[in-house]
């Protein structure tokens, strides 16, 4: 039994499903992992430096290129409702808030307890992760509820304007 057998029958018990999901949520979160294509299925959807309201699939064969607007209007799920998308957005988001504040409190204690700064520095990191998480779902239900999917501009400055005037209780379009 060779080394790379020996950790990959190790490895192979210890990292399930649920780590494979918090490494995929992970790499969407940091990485930016691009569309499908709809065309080929192979390639994946990478905006065009020349023309922002396009993209254009990377696999050298199928080349299909699709605006924007088009995308927007295909982005519908059959038989899904907007709302319903936005709702469950809104719920993973705290979902995964919660999951933050839980642990920060628990690492605090066991920094506190350990007497150890690294403790808590890996917990602020791992706490920073699953919050960027948290607001990238955010994000989305907003984007779901205003119909502002698809720009070739990220409408950020519009999301934390809507963001901060539900949060200090103000009524702005």
């Amino acid at each position: 039994m060779g080394i790379g057998s020996f950790l990959s029958a190790r490895l192979a018990r210890r990292v399930g499903p649920e780590h494979r999901t918090f490494a995929a949520m992970t790499g969407t979160v940091l990485g930016g992992a691009h569309a499908a294509c709809p065309v080929c299925r192979r390639g994946h959807l990478i905006g065009d430096p020349e023309a922002p309201n396009l993209r254009k699939c990377d696999d050298p064969t199928c080349g299909a290129t699709f605006t924007l607007a088009e995308m927007g209007r295909t982005f519908a799920l059959e038989g899904a409702d907007v709302r319903d998308l936005a709702h469950e957005a809104r719920r993973q988001a705290f979902v995964l808030f919660l999951a933050a504040v839980g642990i920060g409190v628990l690492a605090a204690a066991w920094a506190i307890l350990a007497h150890s700064w690294l403790t808590l520095l890996g917990a602020m990191l791992l706490c920073t992760v699953v919050l960027a998480s948290a607001l990238v779902q955010r994000y989305r239900a907003w984007q779901l509820e205003r119909g502002r999917l698809f720009e070739a501009r990220a409408p950020l400055g519009a999301f934390v304007a809507a963001e901060l005037s539900g949060l200090l209780g103000r009524d702005r379009p």
